[in-house]
């Protein structure tokens, strides 16, 4: 019971940040939205939402993505203890799993999104809707 709190915990906070995120680029979106329409007669909003998001590979919620992208990062860094020494060792080695790391992770939470906008779309698209048909 207490994983399944969670995971409507998890959910909420991210379909606020899924609406949040749009609400705060609005008129991008709206442009978007009207170009999907004029070039592709593409009137799906969910397909656009997901289009806006893979094609600015943006994050909802920056904060959360790097909070995440510091954890393995650390996790990495924490499995190399037997070579690092020194802090210096220890900023290098967390630096060179951001650099190996860091395009591959935003990739997986860009697509995290697309499929989390799938999953959220019945509660998403009613707080957006209305404000890109303005």
């Amino acid at each position: 019971m207490l994983k399944a709190k969670k995971a409507q915990k998890d959910a909420e906070e991210i379909k606020a940040s899924a609406i949040d995120f749009f609400l705060k680029d609005i008129e991008a979106l709206k442009q978007f939205v009207k170009k999907m329409r004029n070039d592709f007669e593409q009137d799906d909003l969910v397909f656009a939402l997901k289009m806006f998001v893979l094609s600015n590979n943006k994050i909802f919620d920056m904060a959360e993505y790097m909070k995440g992208q510091s954890q393995l990062a650390d996790e990495y860094v924490k499995t190399q203890k037997k070579k690092i020494i020194s802090p210096e060792e220890r900023r290098a080695a967390f630096e060179k799993w951001i650099k190996d790391n860091a395009a591959s992770y935003r990739k997986n939470t860009v697509f995290k999104q697309i499929r989390d906008i799938d999953k959220m779309a019945k509660e998403i698209v009613p707080a957006i809707k209305p404000l890109i048909e303005t």
